[in-house]
Order: C-alpha cells, then structure tokens, then sequence
C-alpha cells in the first residue's frame, strides 16, 4: 500500500476512535444553583437527581428521576440518561440499574423512588421487584 492510502487509514481510525469516545457522561450539578428541567425547583441535594446528557454537551438536569422519567424531552431517546444512585454514591446509566420505593423514601418532587444495584432495589421494594428504567416510565405515566 502507498504512503498515502497507509496515512488515510490512520486519519480514518484516529477519527473513528474519536467519535467513540464522545459518548456523553453526566455534567456537574451545582445544588442549589441549578434548576429542575421539568418543574423548575432547584436541585437541592444529589439523592435523586437524574440528567438527560446530549451529544454536543447540553444537559437537562433533574431534582428528581421522577421528573425525568415523565419528561418526553428526555425520553425522545437523543440522550443518554443518568441518575444519582440513592444517597448522592455516583452517577449510573439507566440501563445499569434498577428501582424502588422504600417505604421511607422521600423524593424532592414526591415521586419517591430511588435507583439501586438490582439486589437492593428487590429487598427494598415493597412488592419485592425492581423495576427497569422502562418500567418505571410506564408505571409512572400511569399515575398522571
């Protein structure tokens, strides 16, 4: 192969790899400074937060996985969806986690759950089942 068509296929994998790892990871929250997206409180605490996190950088942020799980921009599948796991211990990806409503769980926005590793999220429940980040916008949009 000519030095050329050699240069080009590395041109071709540096851009390649480049564009894989532009893959959105969540924003710093400022609490209480920034805002709710959807019911316009500010965010005061990590427990519950969730971020919907585009691909130029923008974030719509949340007080509340409530808020976010009920919110069709964030659920119109541009962005990638993160929460807080309970207690402000870090941010996970939707699909990473699971989650429930402790019978002493108290949300900003009274939605009331909280994401968790899965085994957590069964011995916490109530009715003993973690709910999936799809079946937590069902049973939510359910309740409107």
């Amino acid at each position: 192969m000519t030095r050329p068509g050699l240069l080009a296929i590395g041109l071709l994998a540096v851009a390649f790899t480049a564009c894989a790892q532009s893959v959105p990871s969540p924003q710093a929250v400022q609490v209480g400074r920034a805002s709710c997206a959807k019911c316009k409180s500010l965010v005061s605490s990590l427990d519950a937060a969730a971020e919907a996190v585009y691909t130029d950088g923008t974030a719509r942020i949340y007080d509340d996985i409530g808020c976010m799980a009920t919110d069709p921009e964030a659920l119109r599948g541009a962005a990638r969806l993160y929460v807080q796991l309970a207690g402000g211990k870090g941010w996970a990806r939707v699909e990473d986690i699971t989650f429930a409503s402790p019978p002493d769980a108290k949300t900003p926005q009274g939605y009331n759950y909280l994401a968790y590793p899965e085994e957590e999220s069964r011995r916490l429940a109530p009715d003993h089942w973690a709910r999936g980040w799809n079946d937590l916008v069902a049973e939510l949009a359910k309740k409107r």
